[in-house]
């Protein structure tokens, strides 16, 4: 019964993607009680969740070029996670350079944007619609507004507050929602 249940689930791997991320973030709340370890789980949970996500976006009905874009983005999203979660646990300046100076800055961004793109054209071409097409609407118009403020302030010689990173957590809900939506709901 299981079995069948699951092979209606349009992104098994997606919906455990998003549940990586929703989890680890639960866990980092967690470690922020004990004093520290929180990003280490953060880096970890967006690595596992970007892996999933990498290899899960050929569920989606969109073109395969899309696709194949995303899962670059994806995958090389999770070696930048996995690299400053490695940091983390075992310090290195040269890999802290690395990690967080050479791919944590502008790599990363690029390709969190292009990773934005494949939701964007997810939620255009293959959203299982009702509520959680509006939801991604929603989110994916916060998350621009974010982008515009964020790059605005570094324009400006200023740095967005942190605690913006926070209006991200909506896109994974909707992720998930879109993942385990069935196919033929719309």
């Amino acid at each position: 019964m299981a079995a069948v249940a699951a092979s209606r689930v349009r992104s098994p791997r997606g919906a455990l993607a998003a549940l990586a991320l929703l989890l680890g973030v639960l866990g980092a709340i967690g470690a922020l009680a004990f004093g520290q370890g929180a990003e280490t789980i953060i880096h970890a949970a967006l690595g596992v969740t970007f892996v999933l996500f990498a290899s899960c976006v050929f569920d989606f009905r969109l073109p395969v070029w899309i696709n194949l874009l995303a899962c670059a983005a994806a995958g090389g999203l999770a070696a930048i996670f996995l690299l400053q979660g490695l940091h983390d646990l075992a310090p290195s300046e040269p890999l802290r350079r690395v990690a967080f100076d050479v791919l944590g800055q502008r790599v990363e961004k690029y390709l969190g944007w292009a990773f934005l793109a494949w939701c964007v054209c997810m939620l255009a071409i293959d959203s299982v619609g009702g509520w959680a097409k509006a939801l991604g609407a929603v989110v994916l118009v916060t998350i621009l507004g974010v982008e515009i403020y964020s790059e605005t302030m570094v324009s400006l010689g200023r740095e967005a507050p942190g605690a913006l990173k926070l209006l991200y957590l909506p896109l994974f809900v909707w992720l998930l929602l879109e993942s385990i939506g069935r196919r033929g709901e719309r």
